[in-house]
């Protein structure tokens, strides 16, 4: 009897402990998109501390970016293009970090806030390399990990990169 309920209590610490642990990547929206880094705008994604917010519009089939300077790109995509990229909650914040150790690192975030965690609520990002929610006003800093700044208890949802010949792919 004591080594069952010792069992019981077991299962229980261990599975207890994992929702609340902190994972590097997101598996919780799909991801899979990829870009030339040595085309504009993503050749901006080769500096130190640049970031850009990219969504996709299904409206109008085009991706719409945003750089931490507030200028604004579109790209055209055809039909079958805009049907393979998949962005996570609400697109991607692409950048690499301002310090950037082994000078090969771009990270990959979720543009939507982890605490709304609603489709609509996007992120800014300024070139401070701060993302923010205009719902919760929570910030989060983007050179170190998408970590909470202040208003939040969550890191942003991180996905897992690759570069192979001058292509990123974020996909989890």
């Amino acid at each position: 009897m004591k080594r069952t309920a010792l069992l019981i209590l077991a299962i229980l610490a261990v599975t207890g402990c994992e929702s609340n642990s902190y994972k590097t990547y997101s598996r919780k929206y799909h991801v899979s998109f990829s870009c030339d880094i040595n085309v504009s705008p993503y050749n901006l994604l080769t500096t130190p501390g640049q970031f850009l917010a990219v969504r996709l519009s299904m409206a109008d089939g085009k991706l719409h970016m945003v750089d931490c300077n507030g200028i604004k790109y579109d790209q055209s995509l055809s039909e079958i293009q805009s049907r393979q990229f998949d962005l996570g909650l609400a697109g991607l914040i692409l950048g690499r970090p301002a310090f950037d150790i082994d000078s090969n690192s771009i990270w990959a975030f979720d543009l939507g806030c982890p605490d709304c965690d609603e489709m609509n609520v996007r992120l800014s990002i300024d070139n401070q390399g701060t993302a923010s929610c205009n719902k919760c006003n929570g910030k989060w800093n983007l050179n170190s990990g998408g970590f909470p700044i202040s208003g939040s208890s969550r890191p942003l949802y991180r996905y897992p990169t690759m570069m192979s010949s001058g292509m990123l792919t974020v996909s989890n």
